[in-house]
């Protein structure tokens, strides 16, 4: 599966924004609620869960596609280049009336 870093750096930013939203979800509630710890355990545990990912991120390997580019445009370029077709003038249905 091919993937560009732009995506996987977009991802990043999203994981961090999501844990930072979960911190501070976690600092607002309050201790004296009885469902509070509980919550707090959740947060942490999605907190946990969305740093693991952004370690299998970091943890990718990222190939160069820059030979493969290269390898094209020098093969494109030894053959004799021929120049596009020209583009057909578009026919207006009306008549251009000028005055």
């Amino acid at each position: 599966m091919k993937v560009t870093v732009a995506h996987l750096y977009k991802k990043l930013e999203e994981l961090d924004r999501d844990v930072v939203e979960l911190k501070k979800l976690t600092d607002r509630l309050a201790s004296d609620r009885e469902y509070s710890p509980i919550l707090k355990e959740t947060f942490l545990s999605e907190m946990n869960k969305l740093e693991d990912q952004k370690s299998e991120i970091l943890k990718l390997n990222v190939s160069s596609t820059e030979s493969v580019t290269k390898k094209t445009a020098v093969t494109s370029e030894s053959k004799s280049p021929t120049p596009p077709p020209a583009p057909e003038p578009k026919k207006s249905e009306k008549p251009i009336r000028k005055y």
